[in-house]
C-alpha cells in the first residue's frame, strides 16, 4: 500500500487542475457570449481532462492493485519461508528427537545385551561349575568303588592266606606228630634190635665190647641214625614245600593286586582324561 498513496497523490491534483481550467474556460466562454465553436473545444477539452483524470484514476488503481498483489505475493513468500523455516525446524527437531530415541534405544538394546551375557556368563559358570563338581563326584565314585573292589580282592585273599596259613600249620603240627611218633617208633625198634643182638650175642658167647659185637650195635645204631636223618630229611622237604605253597599263594596274590592296581589306574585315566 506505500506505493499506491504517491500515485494517487500526483494523479489527483493535475486532473482537478484540468478540470478548473475547462470550467474556468466554460465560464468565460459563457460571460462573453462566445461562439458555439468555442463552446465544443471547451467540451472537448473538458472531455479530454475527465479522459485523462479517469486514466490516471485507472493507472493509480492498477498500480495501487499491483502493489497489493506484490505486497501479497512478499507476505505470501514470508509465509511461505517462515513455514518452510517452521517445517526444517520441525524436521530438525523431529530428527533431533529420532536421534535421541535411537539412542536410547541403542543404549537399551546395549544393556540388555550386556545383562543377557552377564546371565549368560553366570549360567556358564553355573553349569561348569556343576559340570566340574559332578565330575569331581564321578572320579570320587569311580575311585571309590575301584579302591572298594581291591580292598574285596585283599580281603578275600587275606582270608584265603589265613586259610591256607591254618592249614599249612595243621600240616606242620601233623609232620611235627607223625616225627615225633616216627621217632618214638625208630627208638623203640633200635633198642629192641640191640637188646635181640646182645641177647644173640651172649647166646654165642660175645659181649658187646668185643669187637664184632661192638660192630654189629653200632651197625644197627647207625642204620637206625640214617633212618633218623632220612626221615628227617623228608620232613623238611615236605615241611619246605609247604612253606613254599604258601608263599606261592602270597606272591600270587600280590601280583594279582598289583595286576588290579594297574588295570584300574589305566581305567581311570582312559575314562576321566
Amino acid at each position: 500500500m506505500g506505493g499506491i498513496t504517491p500515485l494517487v497523490s500526483t494523479a489527483l491534483p493535475l486532473a482537478n487542475s484540468v478540470i478548473g481550467t475547462v470550467r474556468n474556460a466554460s465560464a468565460g466562454q459563457s460571460s462573453a457570449g462566445q461562439s458555439s465553436a468555442a463552446a465544443q473545444q471547451a467540451a472537448a477539452q473538458q472531455a479530454a481532462a475527465e479522459l485523462e483524470y479517469k486514466r490516471q484514476q485507472d493507472a493509480a488503481q492498477a498500480a495501487a492493485a499491483q502493489a497489493a498483489l506484490e505486497q501479497k505475493y512478499r507476505e505470501e513468500a514470508a509465509a511461505a519461508e517462515r513455514s518452510a523455516q517452521a517445517a526444517a525446524a520441525a524436521r530438525q527437531q523431529q530428527a533431533q528427537l529420532e536421534a535421541e530415541a535411537q539412542a536410547r534405544q541403542w543404549t537399551h538394546d546395549a544393556e540388555l545385551r550386556q545383562q543377557e551375557q552377564e546371565l549368560q556368563r553366570q549360567k556358564d559358570e553355573a553349569s561348569a561349575a556343576a559340570a566340574a563338581a559332578a565330575r569331581a563326584k564321578e572320579m570320587d565314585d569311580y575311585r571309590s568303588s575301584q579302591e572298594q573292589t581291591l580292598a574285596q580282592l585283599r580281603a578275600s585273599q587275606e582270608e584265603a592266606v589265613r586259610a591256607k596259613e591254618a592249614d599249612a600249620q595243621t600240616q606242620l603240627s601233623q609232620l611235627t606228630a607223625a616225627a615225633d611218633a616216627a621217632e618214638q617208633r625208630r627208638l623203640a625198634a633200635l633198642r629192641q634190635a640191640v637188646s635181640k643182638t646182645r641177647a644173640g650175642l651172649g647166646a654165642r658167647g660175645v659181649t658187646a665190647q668185643d669187637g664184632s659185637g661192638e660192630a654189629i650195635l653200632l651197625g644197627l645204631t647207625n642204620s637206625s641214625e640214617t633212618e633218623r636223618k632220612d626221615a628227617q630229611a623228608t620232613d623238611q622237604l615236605k615241611r619246605a614245600a609247604i612253606q613254599q605253597s604258601l608263599d606261592e599263594a602270597k606272591r600270587r596274590n600280590l601280583l594279582e593286586l598289583s595286576q588290579l592296581a594297574d588295570r584300574q589306574r589305566l581305567e581311570y585315566m582312559s575314562k576321566f582324561f
